[in-house]
């Protein structure tokens, strides 16, 4: 079983962007803040004058967990995985994995870039690896 992320007219510029390898963020046009997870209206202002930006997909670890039981059954054969809160260089942060990282090197602070897997025909989910 294979869980795949759904898209909708919100989301869709995000998903749109991962599969052509871009990483977009929102940015409010009126006090330049930038958000993730995708929102109608600004956080910092409410206002709904946003755009989407792409970002430079560099970042550092601000904080991880290692996943040692699986939440849902589509991931159990992927357990132990790490699951990092990455502060992109822009300023945003995102809930992502990290991939291609022995789980004792991840560390905080750790440099890391977008990585882009297409998990399924269509659907390409932006993830991080070590920035080397």
């Amino acid at each position: 079983m294979l869980i795949v992320p759904g898209s909708d007219a919100l989301t869709e510029p995000y998903w749109e962007g991962a599969r052509q390898g871009k990483l977009l963020i929102q940015r409010c046009r009126q006090c330049a803040h930038r958000w993730h997870p995708p929102a109608p209206i600004c956080p910092a202002c409410q206002k709904k004058d946003y755009e989407w930006e792409a970002m430079s997909g560099r970042g550092e670890v601000f904080s991880f967990t290692v996943v040692h039981h699986a939440a849902h059954r589509a991931v159990a054969e992927k357990v132990p995985y790490l699951v990092a809160l990455v502060t992109l260089d822009e300023g945003p942060r995102l809930v992502s994995n990290i991939l291609d990282c022995p789980i004792d090197a991840v560390h905080i602070g750790m440099r890391v870039i977008v990585a882009y897997q297409e998990i399924a025909e269509g659907i390409v989910l932006p993830q991080f690896v070590p920035d080397r």
